[in-house]
């Protein structure tokens, strides 16, 4: 079955973008870019175009990759359902899912020439992802704790109200930074999308209120949340964001090759978005998180910050440490007060653990530990569609 591709939302708003350059805070030379010209080429992109997003560094060269079991279903039931999901998926633009229990692939499909292969692009599902490797720093002393300012970090922001900013405020998108629509005149938001120097956009963002005030879900968190990293790595000389993560946890749980898209040449990584991969990488991360951190044995991150996590933010029950929390349920998810958008929960979860990375239209990873569930799901950007359905589709087909 073949999809039409069609313009994607975010395609729509880079065509209306204004020129904009920026300078680097280390007052390094940073070629100027014109951000309408290197906009125009993204306007009919979906999720299958990673090829545009260029300059890339490649992760997971050096892995020693590890298939995912698969058995299959004999329970009329959960046959159905798993079906059903699929039907869903696609219907909603969905071109993969897979759904891993017990730590066995028991549904998988692909439509519209993708496979298991094929990497695409998982939007802000590389959030999640760099909170799982942050939890790695933090146990290893790389970072101090949750609570650090920070201005432990970023020199540049000492003396600077929004230096006094916590890594768990950053996490819990709570920081109080502006956020800037993907309309504004000023070009702001699209300038941390393209710009030639991504961090040098995010340190410009001022204060729009006090610090844990809200949550205002907001890409410049995550960006800053990856400056903090970068220099806490090189502080201790280990290495790069790629360098480390594709050390410490990509290829511990057994992935092969992801890309992550860079703002320049020896630059930096969009730590909001742009890591490409395929969708059996995103079930082995998902299942690290819903055995306790473990994979193959071994304990790659601790249960401890796994369980931070998950806990609520304090301005929304919805959301822990860039990972969205499926209870308590809300029939309309927002990604902020300012934020027009919405994601669609028509029924509460059946289960009350529900964790996910989402992607935005549609990319996500659902790990349900209590039912020993898994699920990705890719699919064309679609704001219709419903967090819902595949979840607990699968959920009730395993229902004696």
């Amino acid at each position: 079955m073949k999809i039409t591709r069609t313009l994607t939302l975010i395609g729509s708003l880079l065509a209306m973008l204004t020129a904009c350059t920026t300078a680097s805070p280390s007052g390094s030379v940073v070629p100027e870019r014109d951000i309408k010209a290197a906009a125009a080429k993204f306007r009919n992109a979906t999720i299958l175009d990673i090829d545009l997003f260029q300059p890339i560094t490649t992760i997971g060269e050096r892995c020693e990759p590890r298939p995912l079991a698969s058995r299959t279903v004999s329970k009329e039931k959960l046959s159905k359902a798993l079906a059903e999901a699929q039907s869903y998926s696609v219907a909603q633009k969905g071109v993969g899912l897979i759904v891993v229990h017990d730590g066995e692939i028991i549904h998988e499909s692909y439509i519209d020439g993708v496979t298991a292969k094929t990497p695409t692009d998982s939007f802000s599902m590389h959030k999640s992802l760099l909170a799982l490797i942050l939890g790695v720093a933090i146990d290893e002393k790389i970072i101090g704790s949750l609570n650090d300012p920070v201005e432990k970090y970023i020199d540049e922001w000492k003396n600077d109200p929004r230096g006094k900013i916590t890594i768990k405020q950053l996490l819990n998108m709570e920081s109080g930074l502006q956020l800037y629509s993907f309309t504004d005149p000023d070009g702001k938001s699209m300038a941390l999308l393209l710009s030639a120097d991504i961090n040098a956009v995010a340190m410009e963002h001022p204060l729009f209120d006090r610090p844990g005030a809200e949550f205002r879900y907001n890409n410049v968190n995550s960006q800053i949340l990856g400056i903090v990293l970068e220099r806490a790595l090189k502080r201790k000389g280990s290495g790069s964001y790629a360098d480390y993560l594709e050390q410490k946890l990509w290829c511990a749980v057994g992935n092969d090759t992801a890309k992550l898209w860079l703002d320049r040449e020896g630059g930096t990584p969009h730590y909001y978005s742009g890591l490409f991969t395929n969708p059996h990488n995103w079930a082995r991360i998902g299942e690290l998180v819903r055995n306790g951190g473990q994979a193959d044995g071994q304990q790659i991150l601790s249960t401890k910050w796994l369980r931070k996590m998950r806990q609520a933010a304090p301005t929304n029950p919805n959301y822990g440490l860039h990972i969205w929390i499926g209870s308590p349920h809300v029939d309309k998810r927002r990604y902020s007060k300012q934020n027009p958008l919405s994601v669609i929960h028509s029924e509460a979860y059946r289960a009350k653990d529900v964790v996910f990375f989402d992607g935005f239209g549609g990319q996500r990873v659902y790990i349900i530990p209590s039912q020993k569930i898994t699920i990705v799901r890719t699919g064309q950007v679609n704001m219709a569609y419903d967090d819902s359905t595949i979840v607990n589709l699968v959920l009730d087909g395993l229902v004696d």
